[in-house]
């Protein structure tokens, strides 16, 4: 669906771990979550999926869409979905942020991210990617904030993030309001809106969003994927490393090990 509105910036690119560091190390910003937890997730967005295939939605391409999470080997790493970027698109660095908008630590970490961005001179840039491991509340949600920017871009998208870590309870108790009266607020169209939310498309991008973190192994949320555009490395940083400190110091060691190749 092609927004009328200015569409989203993306990142066109395949992540490359590299031997650089994968920290593990519990910190500050820590929510445990275990990966039978994440893959109960995907089984949950699987259902939704079945729920459009009845509706006779494309059936095909759904059918493809489980097939692959089922079939792509554990030690593949997926193309990264389109993300809504906040900051500069021409930025040398972006933090895709794995976060969950029913995990505390979520919302305490997702200010520390802009002002990261704000304070960079143009240097770097930050993605969302879902991670819902904390029940329904969690997963539609982050549909929502797809459909956010699905309409309004990324501006929208990061409007709509920040609006439900306001106003949720947190742990899985959601919004007292609707999500859709939560995006007629910033200005979005509710019919256009609360169709988007049961639709293949912003399930489809949940659902890799999710399998993704399944992929790079995440344990924690929030947790941050630090990608150099310049040389194509990366590393992931959770728990305590992904705080401001943590976050300059991997930018620092990354700069210097691209610059050395």
């Amino acid at each position: 669906m092609a927004p009328k509105t200015t569409p989203s910036k993306t990142i066109p690119f395949a992540i490359a771990i590299t031997a650089l560091a994968t920290a593990l190390v519990v910190g500050s910003y820590y929510h445990f979550t275990t990966m039978s937890q994440l893959q109960g997730q995907v089984k949950s967005l699987e259902g939704e999926l079945s729920v459009a295939k009845a509706q006779a939605v494309d059936p095909a391409a759904i059918q493809e869409i489980v097939d692959n999470l089922k079939q792509l080997p554990e030690d593949v790493i997926p193309a990264a979905p389109d993300n809504w970027i906040y900051g500069s698109s021409s930025a040398r660095y972006t933090l895709i942020e794995m976060t969950d908008t029913e995990c505390p630590y979520c919302r305490d970490h997702f200010p520390l991210l802009k002002a990261l961005i704000e304070s960079s001179a143009g240097q770097i840039n930050a993605a969302i990617l879902h991670v819902p491991a904390l029940g329904e509340a969690s997963r539609r949600q982050a549909l929502a904030i797809e459909c956010a920017g699905e309409q309004g871009g990324s501006d929208a998208a990061w409007k709509y993030t920040q609006t439900v870590f306001d106003k949720t309870g947190g742990n899985g108790k959601g919004v007292s309001e609707s999500l859709v009266s939560l995006a007629t607020e910033l200005g979005l169209d509710g019919k256009r809106f609360a169709a988007c939310t049961d639709s293949k498309q912003a399930i489809e991008r949940v659902t890799g969003d999710l399998d993704q973190a399944i992929k790079l192994g995440i344990q924690q949320t929030p947790s941050t994927l630090l990608l150099d555009n310049q040389t194509g490395m990366s590393m992931v940083l959770q728990g305590a490393n992904a705080s401001h400190e943590g976050i300059l110091k991997a930018i620092a060691s990354i700069s210097k090990a691209g610059g050395a190749k």
